[in-house]
């Protein structure tokens, strides 16, 4: 009786030391098996700045390189919300050194330091005066430089030998004294941020040679042809300056505005900084096409309603341009708005 009493103790404690063993050695496994899931990698952890230039004006975009991310918070260094996108587009207000940091999946950490510059100064080509002067000339003949811009009241000129003004009229005359290329500054209205500037060569004096005192008669037909010859190189010539007048006049004319710049320009129009006249001087005519990035056609006016007064992002814009005068004929968004808490595409 004892022995068997023996036998049935030893037998329920054998079993409930291996129940207890399983159990542990289960629960160990698990621990392990979450914790090498959960350990996450940082060392591809980083991201690229993009932007042609860092000023207030420009949208700058942020990207993170590391393709395992699911989680992301960027920090712009400026006191502004932080985003929480693998790919954001962000304006600093102030200029400055700002760090830039991301944090992704919760755990790494990349950061990075930039300066943001004061604001671009754009150039009116409008403004800029024209040039009217030859290409080369010599030393010691008096030569005639002239503006022919309406919009300009008072003249600086410079022709390049001096650090002086050599002229305030609309039509000067000028003697260069030395050989060489030269440059000529023209300042119209007292406004230097849209002076104009041309190279003009100055060859040295003609050596004059010396007279033979050889009598000879001159044949009447080949005074003719000799005439000839030397009024078609000035004819040609005239062609030629003239030609270039006709080019430089269209290059001044011209209206130049790059993607990027057309880019900052609706920012600014969705933010009211300026009106919709601003942006439309640009434009071929006023109601030109515009298409979305799946081909979609919006008139200019729907467009602009779209953009006023939202949360805007610009992912990108292209322009199709007029060769001859650069005018913008037709342009593709690729962008996002949101009037209240969803992002909505154009």
């Amino acid at each position: 009786m004892a022995h068997k009493r023996f036998y049935k103790t030893k037998s329920h404690f054998d079993r409930n030391v291996y129940i207890t063993f399983l159990v542990f050695f289960l629960v160990a496994l698990t621990l392990l098996s979450f914790k090498i899931n959960s350990s996450v990698d940082c060392s591809d952890v980083g991201f690229e700045v993009v932007s042609e230039s860092y000023t207030v004006e420009d949208l700058i975009e942020f990207k993170s390189t590391d393709i395992s991310g699911v989680e992301w918070q960027w920090n712009f260094g400026d006191s502004t919300a932080t985003a929480h996108r693998s790919d954001v587009v962000h304006r600093f207000a102030q200029p400055g050194k700002y760090t830039i940091s991301l944090r992704m999946n919760g755990q790494c950490m990349a950061t990075k330091d930039i300066v943001i510059e004061k604001q671009r100064i754009r150039k009116d080509p409008e403004l800029i005066p024209n040039i009217i002067l030859p290409k080369y000339v010599r030393v010691g003949d008096q030569v005639e430089f002239a503006n022919d811009s309406k919009f300009a009241k008072e003249w600086q000129w410079s022709f390049g030998e001096t650090t002086d003004i050599d002229g305030r009229d609309r039509v000067v005359q000028y003697t260069y004294k030395q050989p060489g290329e030269k440059t000529v500054l023209l300042v119209v209205n007292d406004d230097r941020l849209h002076e104009a500037k041309q190279r003009i060569t100055v060859l040295p004096v003609e050596k004059k040679r010396k007279a033979r005192n050889i009598m000879r008669r001159t044949d009447p037909i080949e005074t003719v042809l000799r005439q000839q010859i030397i009024d078609k190189p000035i004819a040609e010539s005239r062609k030629e300056e003239k030609e270039k007048r006709r080019k430089e006049a269209e290059k001044i004319n011209r209206i130049d505005v790059s993607e990027h710049q057309l880019q900052q320009l609706c920012a600014d129009y969705s933010n009211r900084r300026i009106d919709d006249t601003t942006i439309r001087n640009y434009f071929c005519y006023s109601n030109i096409p515009v298409f979305n990035k799946t081909g979609d056609r919006f008139t200019v006016s729907e467009f602009f309603n779209t953009i006023r007064d939202v949360k805007l992002e610009l992912n990108g814009i292209k322009l199709v341009r007029d060769k001859k005068t650069g005018c913008v004929k037709s342009m593709t968004v690729d962008m996002r708005t949101r009037k209240g808490l969803f992002w909505k595409k154009f």
